[in-house]
C-alpha cells in the first residue's frame, strides 16, 4: 500500500489532490503546506473512502516518472 497526504485546494480540480512533493501536487499545483490541512492518503482504500476522487491529473499521473524527473532537477541544482 503506497501511503503520503491529500490536499484540497480552492481550485477547479473537483478533487482531492495528491502531494507528490512537500508543497507540490501531482499535478503541479504549489501550495503552502502550512496554510492548507494535509490529510494522510493511502492506495487500495474502498469506495467508501473520503479521498476516493482525485482530480483527473493526480489520479491519471504517473508518479514514477514525476518523481524521476524532480529527482533528476534536483541533482542539478
Amino acid at each position: 500500500m503506497t501511503t503520503g497526504f491529500v490536499v484540497q485546494l480552492a481550485d477547479d480540480h473537483s478533487g482531492y489532490c495528491v502531494e507528490s512533493f512537500r508543497g507540490f501536487t501531482y499535478c503541479g499545483e504549489r501550495f503552502d503546506p502550512t496554510a492548507v490541512e494535509r490529510e494522510v492518503y493511502a492506495v487500495g482504500r474502498e469506495s467508501g473512502h473520503p479521498h476516493d476522487t482525485l482530480c483527473f491529473d493526480c489520479a491519471t499521473v504517473d508518479s514514477h516518472a514525476l518523481r524521476g524527473a524532480a529527482r533528476e532537477v534536483l541533482a542539478d541544482a
